[in-house]
């Protein structure tokens, strides 16, 4: 006669086991993003480059140092946003 007893993963470090004791994310499965995430991802970035670059901006314009704090504050922004988008980003990984 076989055995029709349902079989355990052992391993559960390579995620197959459905149980939380076995490594299972709580709460399910992750959420998909919706068409708000990605605005605000996007958002976001948008205000992260034009707040930081228009400060730079600003800056120049009161110390006399042409484009050199813009670029400086673009670069700032950037980074900024990257921060800001892998922040939203992880919630879905």
């Amino acid at each position: 006669m076989a055995d029709n007893t349902p079989t355990v993963n052992s391993h559960p470090e390579d995620g197959a086991s459905s149980h939380p004791e076995h490594g299972a994310p709580p709460g399910g499965p992750n959420p998909t993003p919706s068409i708000i995430d990605f605005l605000t991802m996007g958002v976001a970035s948008a205000l992260c480059l034009v707040l930081a670059g228009g400060i730079g901006y600003g800056i120049d314009a009161l110390a006399g140092t042409s484009p050199i704090l813009t670029f400086v504050g673009l670069a700032f922004g950037v980074v900024a946003a990257v921060l800001v988008t892998i922040t939203l980003v992880r919630r879905y990984l």
